[in-house]
């Protein structure tokens, strides 16, 4: 069976597995994107993929690669996999999920810190200030999300969160339920988790939040009304916090706006991840050839 590989962060170890798997050689790339057209010359007639949350898997994709009968999504969002179009034609998909969640929070946490206190670029308020007592709102208490709300507990915070479902076990540990502009309205720091691309602040939404606040985006992709934030981060005092899993186009975009403070690390990349990563995609990979 042909593997065709198109995620660059899977380490030696699980590379070592993922070969032992087929008789036919492997190539592991080491850069992150390609563009479609270089995907389909890749793939070939390959029967499985291993691709990144960054690799398009489109409707054009699946007509130039008829060989293919499962997508095995080195990630958690799906949101550029064309899934309705995987379904039609009868192919596999898994992904994986939580394994990068503690990364992420210890990475927004930092960033936070160093802001807080001036240590960077930037410091939040005249004063430096502590975290302990401010008010976080995190939109989206999934995985991510979770692991943003231990951490704010740990530091002394009120934290909030808004979702589209109560998590009564959150709640019981003092996380409080609000709708999202009670949310906006009430928060020093607002954190937006949701899944991939998923608008959780238009227009009106900004008019919502306090002046001085810090928005901390912690998930992938586009998840505001871009002219709405251009104008809210324009006003002395706003912070915005990013990491390069917003996309290179956004990065592009953002990176030199004022008050804006924009890594180029991916915030849940790190050794641990993509060990934790690696052994779930050999996990779904094994659980998908022992089913055939």
């Amino acid at each position: 069976m042909k593997i065709a590989v198109f995620d660059n962060r899977l380490t030696p170890k699980a590379q070592q597995q993922i070969q032992a798997l087929t008789s036919e050689p492997i190539t592991f790339p080491k850069e992150r994107y390609l563009p479609e057209a270089e995907l389909i010359q890749k793939t070939g007639d390959a029967e499985i993929v291993l691709v990144s949350p960054w690799d398009k898997i489109t409707k054009n994709y699946l007509d130039a690669c008829p060989n293919l009968k499962y997508v095995c999504l080195c990630g958690t969002s799906a949101a550029n996999i064309a899934l309705d179009e995987l379904q039609k034609r009868g192919i596999a998909f898994t992904n994986v999920v939580s394994h990068g969640k503690e990364s992420v929070a210890e990475f927004v946490f930092m960033q936070l810190v160093r802001l807080a206190r001036g240590v960077g670029e930037y410091q939040w308020k005249p004063e430096q200030r502590q975290l302990m007592g401010k008010s976080i709102g995190i939109i989206g208490l999934g995985a991510v999300g979770q692991g943003i709300a231990h951490l704010a507990s740990a530091y002394k915070m009120n934290v909030a969160y808004a979702g589209p479902h109560h998590k009564p076990e959150w709640e019981a540990r003092g996380v409080q339920y609000r709708a999202v502009p009670d949310l906006l309205k009430a928060s020093d720091i607002i954190v937006l988790a949701a899944p991939t691309n998923v608008q959780v602040l238009g227009k009106e939404e900004y008019k919502l939040i306090k002046p001085g606040s810090i928005i901390v985006q912690a998930s992938s992709g586009t998840p505001f009304d871009k002219p709405a934030f251009f104008e809210w981060i324009a006003k002395d005092g706003n912070f915005a916090i990013f990491d390069k899993s917003a996309g290179e186009e956004n990065y592009r975009e953002y990176k030199d706006i004022p008050r804006v403070i924009f890594s180029e690390k991916v915030g849940g990349d790190t050794y641990e991840t993509d060990e934790r990563r690696g052994d779930m995609v050999v996990k779904n990979l094994k659980a998908y050839l022992t089913e055939q």
